[in-house]
């Protein structure tokens, strides 16, 4: 590649922040039991973007919202329902499926979503505060297919002075665009977590070490927590996450749970179903989750309407998932 671009300031306004900033702020503690799940928030309808593919013209989802009507990442009202919803399923935690990075930063890179995303999303948790709601926290899922896949065609090298920049100032960035009275976090640390190694160049425990010392300078001394998929080996984080619950019951450190696959409205992918088989599928991976459970368990996925993982209230299963995530996260809490 040519010369490499240089890495801009962060993008949001929350950043040299004091421990003022955090008189707020509520942790858990790691001997907490934390439900938490992934939420995509790149759907616009009004733009048809994650809601039509754009080459063919087809629905791209599997399965469905209720309703289009202010279905987007744009709609404070969109967020507001969905974590209303995620409250009364029991969910602590909800991790942004993050695309940000700098390469994403100009209004007409494809991935800005995950930038313009970010501000309804905090109006609508301070409406739903205001109202004495308890709405999960907000913390980062780390697509790191942005290691690969950017506007800037950069193939991140993660061993490299550039590459920890990069991973750097994507964690940066999100934490920057979030009021830390929202931030999901423990021990006072943010959570971070991790998708695939596979996207990375190269990669080394440098950029771990990297982020974690750099990260307190901006933020108010606190340092993130992070859990690498179980894909980057040799990699030591605050703890180890997985993926593909939604196919089979991942056990971790942060086990994975998931109601089902299927992503038969994706183009270009070969045939993959893991029947729901009426959420009994849901309910037995719960029950070997709750037979040796970890402290914190990810459902995978809130809203990944293109592979049909999600749990949310939908056209499909109503709202039959949200009762069942109650009712599981409710025995978990309980012991």
């Amino acid at each position: 590649s040519g010369a490499q671009q240089p890495i801009p300031p962060a993008f949001g306004p929350y950043t040299n922040l004091s421990a003022k900033d955090f008189a707020q702020s509520k942790s858990f503690k790691s001997s907490d039991r934390i439900v938490g799940t992934y939420f995509f928030y790149w759907y616009d309808a009004p733009t048809k973007s994650h809601v039509i593919n754009p080459r063919s013209g087809t629905d791209a989802l599997t399965t469905h919202p209720p309703t289009l009507k202010a279905f987007s990442y744009k709609s404070v009202a969109w967020h507001k329902r969905q974590l209303s919803d995620m409250e009364a399923a029991g969910i602590d935690v909800a991790l942004m499926v993050f695309w940000g990075a700098p390469s994403e930063h100009e209004t007409n890179s494809q991935l800005h979503w995950s930038y313009a995303g970010l501000k309804p999303l905090v109006a609508a948790r301070d409406e739903l505060l205001r109202e004495g709601k308890h709405p999960p926290k907000i913390g980062l899922f780390y697509d790191t297919s942005t290691l690969q896949h950017n506007t800037w065609r950069e193939h991140v090298d993660l061993t490299t002075d550039y590459g920890k920049q990069w991973f750097y100032a994507t964690v940066r960035d999100f934490f920057s665009c979030i009021p830390p009275k929202h931030w999901a976090m423990i021990d006072e640390k943010p959570i971070v977590l991790l998708y695939s190694a596979a996207f990375a160049k190269n990669y080394d425990q440098g950029f771990i070490d990297y982020t974690k010392a750099e990260f307190p300078k901006e933020f108010g001394g606190r340092v993130p927590y992070i859990a690498p998929q179980n894909s980057w080996s040799g990699v030591t984080g605050d703890n180890i996450c997985a993926w593909g619950g939604a196919i089979s019951y991942q056990r971790a450190g942060i086990c994975e749970i998931g109601a089902g696959y299927d992503h038969s409205a994706v183009p270009g992918r070969t045939p993959l179903v893991r029947e729901r088989e009426g959420g009994k599928f849901y309910e037995e991976s719960w029950r070997l989750f709750l037979r040796r459970p970890s402290n914190f368990v990810m459902i995978e996925t809130w809203n990944e309407f293109h592979e049909g993982t999600d749990i949310c209230e939908s056209k499909e299963y109503g709202r039959k998932y949200i009762k069942l995530t109650r009712k599981y996260s409710a025995l978990f809490k309980n012991g």
